[in-house]
């Protein structure tokens, strides 16, 4: 059989009854199969049977998806004959449409031939009952027996569409890796604006302690300008980091969606950072000694 994993096998060069077109402009994938196909990697048979050892003329038989059906038109597709180039095959079942070859988007629509003597690959489903590592034992031990001079490569189907998804991995790595070297140094300026802002303002923070300013009120004037300048930041950024991460999303076809709690969440982590960020030299400012900025005046 071929891997789960497969890439290409891919043609155009099929019809079927009452067709609406003279020649089929659809891409299909094509996979060459053994029996109990279906039945090994669960995937779920809609209509009909799976090939049979039983029955010589599966040989000329097909099973096709669900999208099939659909882009055939076809009301009852079990018994229907189709052409394949220049062979004819009967649909003897339909199957629901499953990931296939890229798992981050929807397949073209398949056809399955029976064909148990495609080389290369052995599909197999391990036993609930024995843990991965027994089970994998039991087949190299098998195939040692079987053929000792060609040792076999085992690839777990998890593991592969694990490897198809490291660059997604890498990005993500890399974003939050960035992202967070970004936030440090936005507060590093930040933190620096306000201490520039308390020492030019020295002066008037100490006057009004010496008639009576509480501390939270200083803190207040202080920290007011800079938590208005990052509301107008959070408004002008929450537009665009919905645009580029839902532009990204549209990229893969089975995706999940931006909860609103994910932007609410950003803004507040945000503000607290900032909020933080400010206060501390806020609240330095507000409890220094007004005579130390009036003393040479």
């Amino acid at each position: 059989s071929v891997p789960l994993s497969h890439h290409g096998a891919n043609f155009m060069g099929i019809s079927w009854p009452d067709m609406t077109k003279p020649a089929n402009d659809v891409m299909f994938n094509q996979v060459h199969a053994g029996y109990d196909y279906i039945k090994t990697t669960g995937i779920k048979l809609i209509h009909g049977r799976d090939f049979s050892n039983k029955l010589a003329s599966d040989t000329a038989s097909l099973l096709v998806s669900a999208s099939a059906v659909k882009i055939m038109g076809l009301k009852n597709p079990v018994g229907t004959v189709v052409k394949v180039f220049d062979d004819r095959f009967t649909i003897v079942g339909v199957f629901d449409d499953y990931i296939w070859d890229v798992p981050n988007k929807s397949n073209n629509p398949m056809v399955i031939r029976l064909d148990d003597k495609v080389p290369g690959t052995i599909l197999m489903q391990l036993n609930p009952e024995h843990n991965l590592q027994s089970g994998l034992e039991i087949i190299n031990s098998i195939a040692n027996q079987v053929n000792p001079a060609y040792p076999i490569e085992l690839k777990l189907v998890s593991t592969v569409y694990a490897d198809m998804q490291k660059g997604e991995k890498i990005l993500g790595v890399l974003s939050n890796l960035f992202g967070g070297l970004a936030i440090f140094i936005s507060c590093l300026g930040l933190f620096g604006l306000v201490t520039y802002s308390a020492e030019q303002r020295t002066k008037e923070f100490g006057i009004r302690k010496v008639l009576g300013a509480s501390v939270f009120s200083v803190m207040r004037m202080l920290s007011l300008s800079f938590i208005k300048m990052i509301l107008v930041s959070i408004v002008i950024a929450v537009p665009a980091a919905w645009m580029v991460m839902n532009g990204w999303l549209r990229k893969y076809e089975f995706h999940t969606s931006i909860s609103w709690w994910v932007i609410a969440s950003a803004i507040i982590v945000t503000l607290v950072i900032a909020v933080l960020t400010v206060s501390v030299q806020a609240y330095k400012t507000a409890t220094s000694n007004p005579v130390d900025a009036l003393k040479y005046e």
